[in-house]
Formats: C-alpha cells, sequence, structure tokens
C-alpha cells in the first residue's frame, strides 16, 4: 500500500489531493449531518466552489444525498467512509508519525488519527473508532479482553459494531467502576462490547478505589476470586491514560496523598498506579483487577488516550515500557515528538 501511494504521489499527486478534500468532506458530513454546503467550507477552510463541486460528484455516485436540513451520508457512504479510515495514515502525516511512535517507543503498533481531541470532541470519536477498529484485528476465540472505563473507552464502545465477531471471547472489565457516569465504567463498557459482538461477558460490581484491608477481604469472595483469576489471565487489555492530579481528585484522593502526588512528580495515572516522567511508579492505590505484575502475561496492552493536553501523561506511560500497542491523535503525537527532538 505505501508502495502505490508513493508512485500515485510522484505520478499524480492531484489525485491524492482530490482523496484528501472528499475524505475531510465526507468525515465533516459524518460527524455534523445534516450540515450545509457553507457550514462545510467554513469547517475545512475551503472554498465554497471546490465543496460544492466534490459535493455534486459524492451525490452523483450516491455517496451523498441532501435534505431540506441538510447533506446526509448514505449507508453506502458511511461504508466507504469506513473503507478509507484505511487509508488516513497514507494521505496526511499519521503515517511518519506512527512509524517514528513505534522505533522510539518499542511498540508493535502505533495508530495515530488526524486532529487533536483537546479542542475537537469529533477527534476523541476517531479515537474510539481506531481502538474498535483494532479490537476486530486483535480479538480471537477462547481469549479475554480486559478494558477500563473513562470517556475514551466508552466512545470505543459505542464505535464498536457488529461486523466484529467475538464468538468465544470473553470480555471483563480491568477493574472495579470509578464512580464514574455509568457509561464509563469499566463494567458498562465491558457488557456493552460484549453484547454487541456476540461475547461472553463478567462484571465486577465494586468501586475502583478501595481501603486495602476492604480489597484484601473481597479478594477472598469466592466469586470475586474467580473472576479476578480471568482479569489476570486476559490476552489483550485496553486501558486509558489520565493526568495524574486530575485523577486522583475524580478518585476523591486526600489533600495529603494530592500534595504526595505533586511532590513526586506524578504526571500519569493508568490502572490505579500514578507515574512520574521517567515512566517510575511513584504511588499505587488498593483496589481489585489487574495489577502492575500481571502485566507481564498479557500479550497485547494496548493504551488509548489523545489530545495535547494529555502529552506529560501519554509520554510518562509510554516511558513506563508497560504497553507495546499505541492508539492516540495528531495533537499528542506531535507535541510528544517536538519535545524529543
Amino acid at each position: 500500500m505505501e508502495r502505490l501511494f508513493t508512485i500515485v504521489e510522484r505520478c499524480a499527486p492531484e489525485l491524492l489531493d482530490a482523496l484528501k478534500n472528499r475524505y475531510q468532506i465526507l468525515k465533516q458530513v459524518f460527524d455534523y449531518q445534516p450540515i450545509g454546503r457553507r457550514q462545510i467550507a467554513k469547517n475545512l477552510g475551503y472554498s465554497e466552489r471546490l465543496v460544492r463541486s466534490e459535493l455534486d460528484r459524492l451525490k452523483e455516485r450516491g455517496i451523498l444525498y441532501s435534505t431540506p436540513s441538510g447533506i446526509n451520508l448514505t449507508v453506502l457512504g458511511e461504508g466507504i467512509l469506513n473503507e478509507m479510515n484505511e487509508l488516513v495514515p497514507y494521505l496526511f502525516s499519521t503515517g511518519i508519525l506512527e512509524q517514528k511512535f513505534k522505533e522510539i517507543f518499542n511498540l508493535k503498533e502505533a495508530i495515530i488519527v488526524p486532529g487533536d481531541s483537546m479542542s475537537d470532541p469529533f477527534t476523541k470519536k476517531d479515537i474510539g473508532r481506531a481502538a474498535a477498529r483494532f479490537l476486530q484485528k486483535a480479538i480471537f476465540p477462547g481469549c479475554t479482553v480486559a478494558v477500563t472505563g473513562g470517556t475514551t473507552l466508552a466512545e470505543m464502545a459505542e464505535a464498536v459494531d457488529s461486523s466484529i465477531d467475538g464468538t468465544g471471547a470473553m470480555i471483563v472489565p480491568a477493574r472495579g467502576g470509578l464512580g464514574e457516569d455509568m457509561e464509563q465504567q469499566a463494567s458498562v463498557i465491558a457488557a456493552k462490547i460484549a453484547k454487541t459482538i456476540g461475547a461472553q461477558y463478567k462484571l465486577l460490581h465494586i468501586p475502583d478505589y478501595l481501603e486495602e484491608n476492604t480489597a484484601e477481604i473481597l479478594k477472598k469472595d469466592a466469586n470475586i476470586s474467580k473472576l479476578i483469576k480471568n482479569i489476570k489471565f486476559s490476552n489483550i487489555l485496553i486501558h486509558g491514560i489520565g493526568p495524574a492530579i486530575d485523577m486522583a481528585k475524580r478518585r476523591g484522593l486526600s489533600e495529603l496523598e494530592i500534595n504526595f502526588l505533586k511532590k513526586q512528580k506524578a504526571l500519569a495515572e493508568s490502572l490505579r498506579y500514578y507515574y512520574d516522567k521517567v515512566g517510575n511508579i511513584v504511588y499505587e492505590l488498593p483496589g481489585i483487577g489487574l495489577e502492575k505484575k500481571d502485566l507481564e502475561n498479557v500479550e497485547t496492552i494496548v493504551a488509548v488516550a489523545g489530545g495535547s493536553n494529555k502529552t506529560d501523561a501519554i509520554e510518562a506511560v509510554l516511558n513506563s515500557k508497560q504497553l507495546n500497542v499505541l492508539i492516540t491523535d495528531e495533537g499528542a503525537a506531535k507535541k510528544i515528538l517536538e519535545r524529543m527532538n
């Protein structure tokens, strides 16, 4: 594929420009439909003449249709846009970024979507869709997939569809609930994914943050103990990353604990662990679910997070070397690389 795009770029660069324009227009329609022509032109910084011309071509091919409220994607158009998502690394600069991240951080795979989810909420949805596509490739019969909670994982659950075959697979929460909105809790996300793809699932209806003695007592419960065993033997882990102090406040940590994190220069939180700039764990919260020592046995560990405001947190977890797949956005990726140069 890369070789093909190199040839096209040398011989007919105008074809790549046309593909980029049409992808961007289809993406605008998908995100904002029904949407008007002028709004598309304004959002993309394109001339109305160019947008009108491209819209006419796309309508002729049955990819778009118009209503009094605006322009919409047809079912055919949605399918084409989904296929075009595979071309994004070749159409834009993200392919080069992905290769750099794989080399620098020794990753099996890096997936970087265009945009910055700090300023564009639809970019977070794109990260979720990219995570759903990765799951489709990674899942296999008999495997166990552990997922955490959070807004980005909730977007992934929303993007998963029945084209993913989850037959024989098990989806489990990697940890308990944080007390987030219901849709953002790990158990809810696990159940939603499993029901959509036809997989089995198990739930962990306990708080994520527990007093140490409470956690130890619960681990002795037969049902919880059995579920913990399932979680610890996961084949795939998909987790989010958050800024340390923000996550500490969301978890209700005491002022003393938050001050300790600041003193230790904690930048990131993931799976109840707090990391400093170089990836060292500086604080750990007691709880039930996957623990740091369990990660050695997990074949595929996927971190899903984006936004230039999360750059410090993402880089800290990358430096911990606990993951081998990163799914992020261009805003975070470029900022991380800029600071390394």
